[in-house]
């Protein structure tokens, strides 16, 4: 009877051990990667060095920020299997990406030489929260600046003026006219190589392009905007 029992028992540790073995086991390689993003994400602010200039700073630290959700989104896209958080992290990287690139852009145009944040700018350090109730400068209002006038509508730049850059396509977006590319330094703008959606000037340069294409392109700032003023497949 012992005999029997003993023998029904390492039957069932043979047969339940495995199964219960797989239910603990986790994604491979998950732990680390999800701790590396834990790494990043807490190093990242931490080392970031601000330059004193409030606007600067906030584009900088936001763009960070973007860029941590963005890791995260991509690890459980990597790792993770619930269909609903799948969504959430394939939501997160269409929208973390467009706040990026407006940011991005707002830096390149930040270091044109004619930039300017509006006309009545005050200084650094003059905002609400460094004012000390300075009531009677609130009595007497401003004066109210006379809008500008429109600037008339800029000719596109010609193609060959600009550099070719080198590029691959993430995505494109015929419906809105724009292309997310990961690119090297554009020098005519001063832009570094990042990955940025670009408003296209012509829609019919869309044609033909999809994710993955590796593409050589041309970009230049037309009435205003970064745009891309000709593309074509790479070689």
């Amino acid at each position: 009877m012992k005999r029997m029992i003993a023998t029904l028992t390492a039957t069932a540790l043979v047969f339940v051990g495995p199964i219960l073995s797989a239910q603990a086991q986790p994604a491979k390689g998950a732990p680390a990667a999800y701790e590396r993003v834990r790494e990043v994400m807490n190093d990242r602010f931490k080392d970031m060095k601000l330059t004193g200039d409030p606007d600067k700073d906030f584009a900088a630290i936001l763009i960070a920020h973007h860029e941590d959700l963005i890791f995260l989104a991509r690890t459980q896209l990597e790792h993770g299997a619930d269909e609903q958080l799948r969504r959430v992290a394939q939501k997160i990287l269409d929208e973390e990406q467009k706040q990026i690139s407006e940011l991005k852009e707002w830096q390149v145009r930040n270091r044109q030489a004619d930039y300017r944040a509006r006309l009545d700018q005050p200084p650094h350090g003059s905002g609400p929260l460094d004012q000390r109730g300075t009531q009677t400068a609130q009595a007497t209002p401003a004066p109210i600046a006379p809008a500008p006038a429109a600037a008339p509508a800029q000719p596109a730049p010609a193609a060959s003026q600009a550099p070719m850059v080198s590029g691959t396509v993430e995505k494109v977006d015929t419906a809105q006219n724009k292309i997310t590319l990961d690119h090297g330094a554009i020098p005519n703008l001063n832009m570094d190589a990042m990955t940025m959606v670009f408003r296209v000037q012509d829609p019919a340069l869309l044609k033909g392009v999809k994710a993955g294409d590796k593409v050589q392109f041309q970009a230049d700032r037309v009435n205003g905007q970064i745009s891309v003023i000709s593309i074509r497949k790479g070689r």
